[in-house]
């Protein structure tokens, strides 16, 4: 009795102190509430596939997706470019390993056309090992390593929407309508 009492104590303060220290779960961003009712804009082909990694992460934390003509707030997918270069090369002039680097450009317009995020440039990048002698496996794994820069992007995204709470927003409408 008293070893479980004991175990139940300790997990109660584990449980404590990981909520007490900020932790949270991977890929968990606390999105400010001004943010929960948002659009979401995809510029072209390329872009659907982040823009539906974005959709689930926004979903995740607590972001109702509506339409962009009754949303407070537009994010929207400008551009989205991925760039395959080789970074080693064998002995025999045959390229040994890849890097494939994804960059997407985004911004984040209110309903009055205030711009709270001017285009910003994220991007992700990984390198993988190129076997001439089995091109299909290693196009099946290029194909999975796009889909991780993706998830990788989209979080990135995801989590540059956190900062921009109710001050922070009223603050750069202010700045926005004392420039003009």
């Amino acid at each position: 009795m008293f070893y479980k009492a004991r175990s139940v104590l300790s997990i109660t303060f584990l449980a404590f102190f990981l909520v007490a220290c900020g932790f949270q779960l991977r890929g968990s961003v606390s999105i400010p509430s001004e943010l929960k009712n948002m659009s979401l804009s995809c510029s072209n082909e390329l872009s659907r596939v982040l823009c539906k990694t974005i959709t689930k992460q926004l979903e995740l934390n607590g972001v109702n997706l509506i339409a962009s003509s009754v949303a407070d707030y537009t994010l929207s997918i400008t551009t989205l470019n991925s760039k395959k270069r080789a970074v080693s090369i064998t002995g025999n002039a045959v390229v040994a390993e890849y890097e494939v680097t994804n960059t997407a450009t985004f911004n984040l317009v209110a309903a009055d056309k205030s711009i709270i995020i001017d285009d910003t440039l994220v991007s992700s990048s990984q390198t993988y090992r190129y076997d001439e002698n089995s091109v299909i496996s290693k196009s099946r794994e290029e194909e999975q390593l796009k889909k991780q820069l993706n998830k990788q992007l989209a979080s990135k995204i995801v989590s540059r929407l956190s900062p921009y709470d109710k001050a922070r927003i009223e603050r750069i409408k202010a700045e926005q309508a004392t420039s003009q």
